[in-house]
């Protein structure tokens, strides 16, 4: 069973430090819950910590407030990763210090293997789904909450059941997942229509931001996070609007920018035809799917957009 070595690191263990990467996104969350309610339930001692917060959209999931900002003191018997491709994601230094044992869990297909346990499967739509298969495997029952945390892992990687990583497979676990009580209209609801006015007024200056470049090809919207305190909106507020960038007929990939006066980070999407994350893999530490990727340039806006965009144009005269 490919879960053997798994179960016997829980088995001989008690203390789990559960972590995943920066800019907390439904599949990063929802995993993290999962796991530390199945690890409670056996009696163990988890702990969950991310160097970001968590979006308020996600508030409404089941123990959410449980996951730290400030990092616990000590050593673990084990650090899990979930939903993360590599420690330097993570946004806190020396993990491999945190553990003497370290179990990676996760999707991307540019996850480095750097755990004592790896088990990472591209074919996945999220991590949620592959924790749920840990659970199916192991005939581990798990409530309703726990469906909805799941549910949300895959509702979110997905955009919605949109992008290109929704097969028959994710949406028969999803069935699974709401027939053991997760509420999806509810669930739908509160992460994509229930927006604060400032979040609105947010999003209404990022799309006036919109831009064509390479004869319509690329599309870009832009947020400087000035915008942030002028409006009074987080910055999980602007979750989601990347999606937004790849909705022209014409476009193949879109940019939604985020940048201060030292560097601009770049959430990139693809219709499928443009392989962003291998763009993405271009800058130091930037990585992701092949229709969903991020990188950070360590450039001012402008400097740093002609920079992506030459990066483009090689990959699309490749």
């Amino acid at each position: 069973m490919i879960w053997n070595e798994l179960n016997a690191a829980i088995e001989a263990n008690e203390s789990f430090l559960i972590s995943s990467h920066l800019s907390l996104d439904g599949d990063c969350v929802g995993s993290q819950l999962a796991f530390y309610w199945y690890l409670k339930s056996i009696g163990k001692r988890p702990v969950m910590y991310c160097a970001d917060p968590v979006p308020s959209k996600f508030a409404f999931l089941k123990n959410s407030d449980q996951i730290q900002q400030e990092k616990p003191d000590g050593k673990f018997d084990v650090l899990m990763i979930l939903d993360c491709s590599n420690p330097s994601r993570l946004g806190w230094e020396n993990a491999e210090n945190t553990a003497d044992f370290i179990v990676n869990i996760d999707h991307h297909r540019d996850n480095s293997r750097f755990g004592s346990f790896n088990h990472t499967d591209t074919t996945a739509a999220a991590t949620g789904e592959i924790i749920y298969r840990f659970f199916k495997d192991n005939d581990i029952d798990f409530p309703e909450f726990v469906s909805s945390a799941l549910y949300t892992a895959i509702l979110t990687d997905t955009g919605g059941f949109r992008f290109s990583n929704t097969n028959g497979k994710t949406l028969a676990i999803c069935a699974d997942l709401a027939q053991r009580g997760a509420n999806c209209s509810g669930i739908y609801e509160k992460i994509y229509t229930s927006h604060s006015k400032a979040a609105l007024t947010l999003q209404a200056r990022i799309w006036s931001s919109l831009q064509f470049h390479l004869g319509g090809r690329v599309c870009s919207m832009d947020m400087p996070l000035s915008l942030l305190s002028e409006t009074g909106a987080q910055y999980s507020d602007s979750e989601g609007m990347s999606d937004n960038t790849i909705t022209a007929k014409e476009v193949e990939v879109g940019l939604l920018t985020k940048h201060s006066p030292a560097e601009t980070h770049f959430s990139l999407r693809s219709k499928g035809s443009i392989d962003v994350g291998r763009v993405a893999q271009k800058i130091p530490g930037g990585g992701g799917h092949s229709c969903a990727a991020g990188c950070t340039i360590k450039k001012p806006y402008k400097e740093a957009m002609e920079e992506m965009l030459s990066i483009i144009t090689k990959e699309m005269n490749r």
